[in-house]
């Protein structure tokens, strides 16, 4: 709920910002993907965790490793980072796989080299680039990633507080 209620005020201010409305939508959009899939609670048996529905096994390692509310899983600054990098080792290794199983069973051959990986790398960079996707682009998905993810982090601090200061009355 939250993060539909701050989804207009995160395009209004990412607008702000930015001048871009590109921007704006591309960073609204992360907000919302990370508010409603890519936060904190990830490290539990959660509407985030089951909202990814037969991906979900891809959280299971990080639901192993981190405790819930840790400062690692729920940190403002490194919550999102550490779950961005994990996303990213994850994506590798499965489009790694994927491309390894092709070139040994579809293509007869054996794995790509270096020399293939990072040519097709440059082959991804510069389509990216083509369709507009830059520095500032990344730098506002993964400010909207952020924002998403603590306001997630933010409202279950506030909610504690408001709790256990009603206990105090």
């Amino acid at each position: 709920m939250v993060t539909l209620v701050l989804a207009p005020p995160t395009f209004a201010a990412a607008w702000g910002l930015t001048g871009s409305v590109w921007l704006s939508a591309a960073a609204t959009a992360a907000m919302l993907f990370g508010g409603l899939m890519f936060g904190p609670d990830l490290d539990i048996q959660s509407r985030q965790y089951t909202r990814w529905g037969p991906l979900r096994f891809l959280w299971w390692p990080y639901k192993v490793i981190f405790r819930h509310r840790s400062r690692w899983s729920h940190g403002i600054v490194f919550g999102t980072l550490i779950r961005v990098v994990y996303f990213a080792a994850v994506l590798t290794l499965v489009a790694w796989a994927c491309v390894y199983a092709r070139a040994v069973f579809l293509s007869g051959g054996g794995a790509p080299g270096w020399r293939e990986v990072a040519q097709g790398w440059r082959f991804v960079e510069a389509s990216a680039g083509a369709y507009g996707v830059g520095p500032r682009a990344l730098a506002a998905v993964l400010a909207g990633l952020w924002w998403g993810a603590a306001s997630h982090t933010l409202a279950d601090v506030a909610w504690s507080v408001v709790r256990k200061g009603s206990e105090i009355f």
